[in-house]
């Protein structure tokens, strides 16, 4: 927040205060106990703050400077950013560049300047100016470099923006970005719109930041969309579940809302998909991301790993892919052509990509797969990483290219698609404008913002069971809010957030705890959130109308480079619960969590049990407003929830979906506690074909297209919101015919959902279009075929009726869609 001011602050008294003549020297603009810039070009010894000034004018590439005065060292900078106070410095600027963009002044007539030229012709122009010795650098996240001479400011490429703006601060104002519920949250809502006006926002914010000068990126790491593969990985809380289709929804409309705002001339901003590809391991069993070769079948790579990437790329335009950590058959990620090649000559991807953060050094650091770094920038840029997030292309690019490992042909490639994302988002374009070089930062988490979070965070809500309607709770009761992180403001943050408060902290975010006393007018809410405090909180409990129980693995739920051993419910939680529940009042279980819990028994016990997930800043407020029957829940499990056991019947390091019991709704055989789609509401719903639906489909031909339909009705007594589901299941002939050959087959595959929301006695249709290629199914080369049979599609609720319509596929032979390519 203070550096923020400081900021502003420099670039005003170096821009317009400070200048002061040095005898014998160009003019620099100077200000006393302040470093300027982040990092150095150059340094030596000078005499005075007055010869550094000249040494940064003799430096093609310095704009400006910090002089120690203790030391009589010069620092000479290529950037403005990150300004801080310090005693005995004195920094200036030269003025002949802001350091901030790209074409302006006296280095606006290069051809790559001319927007008159092809983009093709402007980037060739550029890429032929940098340097071999200044390539590695340009190609280096989290920020590139800065080139002076060539009046090319420095750029930030890893913005994260899983659910909201990171890597930056709050404004001076007092303003922060907007932050949203974690996306294991938002996909229960199964709302594509709540995600595709959560990217706009994020684009929105990032287009403020970047104009009034905090925050020199346009580029987001995000959003995650490898599905949840299984419930001990500890960065479940950033995937939107288990299904392969969700996934590529949610990272469709992610994307379409975050690229593409109402001027198509430029991008809004830049999404990067994360991690490509079959990355769902941090750390486990001696095992970590750095050093793990995951085996997976070709069919489990097309069938799960792979769609959701297909879908955002040929559907939503992404133009940014992250490669992971892993190796993935025994290449690594970032340095596998074959991968690469899937991304851009099978799926017409155009965009950049770039590694994880030194997953270019794994390759020979901790996978071992080349003996040192050169090497492993080798491998990297043949296969087309252009953006090395680390420090080994900095240091490696030139060699490669001088001792004959790899072409130079193969470096101006990467720095083409890299810089192409910068011109398609307009920042060499200064002359020309645009809808979002209007956007500035009176828009940061703005009140219509704000708005939209707190109505995701109500469509998160899940409702998983409510005995002889417990739920709602009246207002102007006993309340007795138990449990852990029911007074904790970070727990139900999730991960990867942004700043959140003015002061650097989440005290500025309501509890749990405080909603409902703030909410419970007329009544009392009392609190413990100790769980060692059993006999405080039975008094409590016993004392009260109502209580509200919470489960939280926030502590112990796994994150980024630790995985989960077990995912039940600690133990003194659960002793806790069992403690509390027998009291026998009526009680909400309310589920914390990113990666899910295991309630096993207490499934049974809680008479009312809502999964609220991580709900974000306004989670307290949404949790609140349900409990006491101001929201309607209608939020639908994006993920199976396992019993506890579920760790002992698969292994963790097996990648197949069919290892054990299965993983998902789509090979799991056992019993889950609540299967994939489920939720409840505070109301009842009905679900009928539409006449239209009633008769049999067929499909002679791939391009012939059919729709299904149904009315829903909400035949309860408030209004609510519901999900209906499309699935398909194969012919029983096909099935068998698959399994015979040892080719895993799906209990069944959703290609469709849509959410509604209805008044009591309202109704609506809805309707799924579907062809010949909707009904795919993977061999076990990876390849996708339609065979011809009869397929029974169902609509359900995730509960309830389940409507099922037979489908015919009248082909003479199975018809092949895909030919998955093989590398190994």
């Amino acid at each position: 927040h203070n550096s923020m001011k400081l900021d502003q602050a420099v670039l005003v008294l170096l821009g317009v205060v400070a200048a002061a003549s040095f005898v014998g020297a160009q003019t620099c603009s100077t200000v006393n106990n302040m470093i300027v810039g982040e990092d150095y070009i150059a340094l030596s010894t000078t005499s005075s703050a007055g010869d550094c000034c000249n040494a940064c004018f003799a430096n093609a590439n310095c704009i400006a400077f910090t002089f120690d005065t203790s030391a009589n060292q010069c620092y000479l900078k290529d950037n403005l950013q990150g300004n801080k106070t310090q005693s005995d410095r004195i920094s200036g600027t030269t003025g002949r560049w802001d350091g901030w963009s790209a074409c302006t002044g006296q280095y606006s007539s290069f051809p790559f300047c001319n927007t008159s030229l092809p983009l093709k012709q402007r980037l060739d122009d550029l890429v032929s100016r940098i340097p071999l010795s200044a390539a590695g650098a340009q190609l280096t996240a989290r920020q590139s470099a800065a080139i002076g001479s060539l009046g090319l400011p420095s750029y930030y490429w890893g913005t994260n923006a899983i659910h909201g703006v990171q890597n930056t601060q709050c404004l001076p104002s007092g303003q922060c970005p907007t932050s949203f519920p974690a996306p294991c949250g938002l996909a229960a809502a199964f709302n594509r719109s709540v995600v595709q006006a959560m990217g706009a926002t994020i684009a929105t914010e990032l287009r403020a930041y970047y104009n009034d000068k905090f925050h020199n990126s346009l580029d987001t790491w995000s959003p995650t969309i490898n599905p949840s593969r299984d419930p001990r990985w500890g960065r479940n809380v950033e995937s939107p579940g288990e299904d392969p289709y969700v996934c590529g929804q949610y990272g469709s409309a992610y994307t379409k809302g975050l690229q593409y705002g109402t001027d198509p001339s430029v991008f809004q901003s830049i999404v990067t998909l994360k991690h490509w590809v079959a990355y769902s391991l941090e750390s486990y069993n001696g095992v970590t991301r750095h050093n793990f070769d995951a085996i997976v079948s070709a069919y489990d790579l097309a069938d799960t790993y792979m769609p959701g990437w297909k879908q955002t790329i040929t559907n939503a335009g992404a133009m940014g892919v992250m490669c992971s950590y892993n190796m993935l058959n025994g290449a690594p990620t970032c340095g596998n052509p074959n991968l690469t090649a899937i991304l851009r000559d099978d799926w017409g991807f155009e965009g950049y990509i770039t590694s994880d953060s030194d997953s270019i050094a794994d390759i020979w650091a901790s996978h071992h797969y080349e003996s040192n770094a050169t090497l492993a920038t080798r491998d990297g840029l043949l296969a087309g990483c252009d953006i090395d997030s680390g420090n080994t292309y900095a240091k490696n690019v030139q060699p490669a290219v001088e001792l004959g490992l790899v072409d130079q042909s193969f470096v101006d490639d990467c720095l083409f698609r890299s810089y192409k994302m910068r011109f398609e988002l307009g920042l060499f374009d200064p002359n020309v404008t645009n809808a979002y070089k209007k956007i500035n930062t009176t828009v940061v988490g703005q009140q219509s913002s704000q708005d939209l979070s707190l109505e995701a965070a109500r469509q998160t809500m899940t409702l998983l069971k409510n005995s002889n309607a417990t739920l709602p709770f009246p207002i102007g009761s006993k309340v007795a809010v138990i449990g852990v992180s029911s007074n904790s403001s970070g727990d139900i943050l999730g991960n990867y957030n942004g700043p959140i408060c003015p002061d650097g902290t989440y005290n500025c975010v309501q509890t749990i705890y405080q909603a409902f006393k703030q909410m419970n007018v007329g009544g009392t809410t009392t609190l413990v959130d100790d769980p060692k405090q059993i006999s405080q909180a039975v008094a409590n409990a016993q004392q009260a109308d109502y209580v509200v129980l919470t489960a939280s693995n926030a502590a112990d739920g796994g994150g980024e480079g630790h995985d989960r051993y077990n995912i039940s419910l600690a133990a003194d939680q659960v002793a806790l619960a069992d403690s509390v529940l027998q009291v026998g009042k009526p009680t909400v279980l309310l589920l914390i969590n990113g990666g899910q819990i295991s309630i096993d028994h207490l499934k049974d016990a809680a008479p009312a049990i809502l999964e609220v997930f991580m709900p974000g800043v306004h989670g307290g407020q949404a949790v609140a407003e349900t409990v006491f029957g101001q929201n309607n829940p209608g939020g639908k499990l994006p993920v199976t929830m396992y019993p506890s056991q579920y760790v002992n019947q698969v292994d963790f390091l097996n990648m197949s979906m069919q290892a054990g019991v299965g993983r998902s709704y789509k090979y799991y055989t056992g019993e889950p506690l609540f299967p994939f789609g489920f939720g409840l509401s505070y109301t009842t719903f009905s679900l009928n074909w539409t006449q239209s639906s009633t008769m049999p489909v067929t499909l002679k031909s791939l391009d012939a297209n059919k729709t299904v339909s149904c009315t829903v009705t909400n035949t309860g007594k408030v209004a609510g919101d519901e999900v209906v589901f499309a699935f398909y299941n194969p012919p029983a002939t096909v099935r068998a015919r698959l399994e015979a050959t040892g080719t895993p087959v799906p209990r069944k595959v959703l290609f469709g959902f849509e959410r509604v929301s209805l008044k009591p006695g309202q109704s609506t249709q809805v309707t799924f279009s579907l062809n010949a290629a909707t009904l795919k199914l993977t061999t076990a080369e990876g390849h996708t075929v339609v065979y011809p049979g009869t397929f029974e599609v169902e609509l359900t609720r995730g509960h309830g009726t389940t409507l099922t319509q037979q489908v015919n596929v009248n082909f003479s032979e199975p018809q092949q869609l895909s030919t998955f390519r093989k590398w190994w």
